[in-house]
């Protein structure tokens, strides 16, 4: 049963592959070679695994490549404006702002396309801390850090919440009612590909699934 029909809600995963990538020297990150379980894919495939058979709709934000994304099987959305035409990039907030506007349904959830051990019970997780608050945005916690890329939008509150299309994804999230999902348990599965050297250090991982916790509870802040 998918995450959508346990929770009788329709959901649009939205996942964010739209970016420069300059600290890995400007190449496409989410077409980069990563190595899962002994076999060479995309370093977007894992995280599409894991969400398309759970929601509804499944949305690819890119600015580059888009034929190569397309090829996946799901809708390709880029940012809209001149700048994008120039390489110039405007940030995940303009991406998921415009991206939104495609989506069907009214929760959105946000993965990147650089998290290649993204959990299968992260979605039941933030749509439980959901249910217990009534936020309007959940977003997840590793226990020491804000992880703003992994989080549930009730796409709605977007209309008002103002935030400049370059400002930082937490500003946007955090602009009006928000809860935190603890995801503490899964802390290890918080490796983002944003560097070579992260990159490298993520293929390494022999048994990634052994990262990946049994699920618990969410609990966590709301403000």
């Amino acid at each position: 049963m998918t995450i959508a029909a346990s929770a009788h809600v329709q959901t649009t995963a939205l996942i964010l592959a739209g970016g420069a990538g300059r600290r890995m020297g400007g190449q496409d990150k989410g077409l980069l070679p990563f190595i899962d379980n002994g076999h060479t894919v995309p370093l977007i495939q894992p995280v599409l695994s894991v969400l398309a058979p759970q929601v509804d709709q499944l949305i690819i934000s890119a600015n580059r490549h888009l034929n190569e994304y397309a090829q996946f099987g799901f809708p390709v959305v880029s940012d809209e404006g001149p700048e994008v035409f120039q390489g110039v990039f405007q940030g995940p907030v303009h991406a998921i702002l415009h991206a939104s506007r495609h989506a069907l349904h009214d929760w959105l959830l946000i993965a990147p396309c650089d998290l290649p051990f993204y959990q299968a019970h992260w979605p039941q997780q933030l749509f439980l801390r959901q249910k217990q608050t009534r936020a309007a945005v959940v977003i997840a916690h590793d226990g020491q850090h804000l992880q703003p890329t992994v989080a549930l939008i009730h796409r709605p509150c977007l209309a008002q919440r103002p935030c400049a299309p370059n400002a930082r994804l937490s500003a946007l999230l955090m602009a009006g009612r928000y809860a935190l999902c603890d995801l503490s348990a899964d802390a290890r599965a918080f490796i983002n590909c944003n560097t070579p050297a992260q990159l490298a250090a993520a293929c390494a991982q022999t048994s990634p699934h052994s990262l990946r916790a049994q699920p618990r509870s969410a609990h966590g802040n709301v403000r």
